[in-house]
């Protein structure tokens, strides 16, 4: 239980207080889509007290981002990935894995030679 007090007049009154912790809940990837492209950014937020902090891990390379936000990038592209986020507080953890592509970027380069005939 904890108690908050004040001294006033050279009188100490406490009173009980409740405080409300939660563990992380409501954990939400967003956009949650099956393909994404270099540049994309995927959220990850979910709801606790005190604040959650997030975690990226590649489940398979094992890679770890300590950020809410995910950032697709180049040496991403034309793989497909299973990543998790996780989101922590002192009292608990909660976790979802997001699995996806990256789709590269076409590039068409036309070559073209003209002949001068004399």
């Amino acid at each position: 239980m904890h108690k908050l007090c004040a001294l006033r007049r050279r009188i100490m009154s406490c009173r009980p207080i409740l405080i409300v912790v939660d563990a992380p809940r409501n954990l939400q990837i967003t956009p949650r889509q099956s393909s994404y492209q270099a540049g994309d950014r995927i959220q990850c937020s979910a709801e606790g007290n005190p604040e959650p902090t997030y975690q990226w891990t590649d489940l398979v390379s094992g890679t770890v981002i300590q950020e809410a936000v995910l950032v697709i990038s180049y040496d991403m592209v034309n793989k497909s990935h299973s990543i998790q986020c996780t989101a922590s507080n002192q009292y608990n953890s909660i976790s979802s894995t997001l699995q996806f592509t990256v789709e590269g970027i076409s590039i068409s380069i036309i070559f073209t030679t003209t002949v001068k005939v004399m």
